[in-house]
């Protein structure tokens, strides 16, 4: 009895698998949109699945994951905040960089979102990143607070 019990239980997921592997394919429309007749889609498709696109460091680029945590200073070199996250558009690209200003160790600081190209990036001499935004301290205290509601 034991065995039945235990046979049953493992087969269970094996035909809830094949179960859910089964998918169904649109019908083919018969009349091109005229989207697809001329355009070139941007991502290749080998029948219903997406294949990868491979991608190389290109010249200029940042990493979001240098950026984050980044000291953003004014143009006289003051610090004024510091990245706390990118927002990315549905296309992929930088909108906005939520700079957090004023607080202590995280703790009562004021979000703010600059739209990403109003950031100046670039390394020192010694290679280090910095992050420059034509303001002033007060100027990102007195902004409107960033809400993170529609992410």
């Amino acid at each position: 009895m034991n065995f039945k019990a235990l046979l049953t239980a493992a087969a269970i997921p094996a035909f809830a698998t094949v179960a859910y592997a089964q998918t169904t394919t649109p019908a083919p429309s018969t009349a091109p949109s005229a989207t697809t007749a001329t355009t070139t889609p941007s991502v290749r498709t080998t029948g219903d699945a997406m294949a990868p696109q491979w991608y190389s460091t290109q010249q200029g680029e940042w990493r979001t994951s240098k950026l984050i945590g980044s000291k953003v200073q004014n143009k006289a070199g003051e610090s004024i905040g510091d990245i706390n996250e990118i927002i990315l558009a549905s296309d992929g690209s930088a909108a906005a960089a939520v700079i957090g200003v004023g607080g202590f160790l995280g703790m009562g600081e004021h979000h703010v979102a600059v739209q990403f190209k109003s950031l100046k990036i670039d390394r020192d001499t010694k290679g280090n990143i910095v992050i420059t935004l034509d303001t002033t301290k007060d100027a990102l205290k007195s902004a409107p607070a960033w809400s993170d509601t529609n992410t």
